[in-house]
């Protein structure tokens, strides 16, 4: 498979994570935005108390979001390799000598979406495109590689 290929199939990949890691979320969320409803309109919507409550849940919602996220691409990549996303798309993260990535490598390099991620994953696109091993800040730092599975 050729650079561009595995690129190609690692962006694909992150999309069908995401799209997977969105519905996950949607039905978290159900509870938290009924409540939230339920809430407003017993109390009023000019109510302070309301505002604060909704501001509360959907912080709350935001940190359950990036630890889902986090968790659900670090487990995978350090029990497999793949996320459901890479297997569909025959790609995987190994370590740079071909070893397999552990939990707390795939932490680092997870963490380090927020990096990569910034304004739709363009910084981490960018560098996988100008380094000479094909990585992002996460890959680099982690000590990680995408290959074809």
């Amino acid at each position: 498979m050729a650079d561009n290929d595995v690129l190609i199939n690692r962006i694909v990949a992150v999309i069908i994570d995401s799209v997977i890691l969105f519905v996950v979320m949607a039905v978290i969320s159900i509870p938290f935005g009924l409540s939230a409803a339920m809430f407003s309109m017993m109390s009023g919507v000019t109510d302070p108390m309301a505002w604060t409550t909704m501001m509360f849940m959907s912080s709350t919602l935001s940190i359950i979001s990036f630890i889902l996220g986090l968790l659900y691409f670090s487990y995978f990549e350090s029990s497999s390799g793949q996320t459901p996303g890479k297997k569909l798309l025959g790609v995987k993260v190994v370590k740079e000598g071909g070893g397999k990535v552990t939990f707390g490598d795939a932490i680092i390099r997870n963490l380090l979406r927020i990096i990569d991620g910034i304004a739709f994953y363009l910084i981490g696109f960018i560098l996988i495109l100008v380094t000479e091993k094909k990585q992002r800040i996460g890959d680099i730092v982690a000590k990680t590689l995408v290959v074809k599975a």
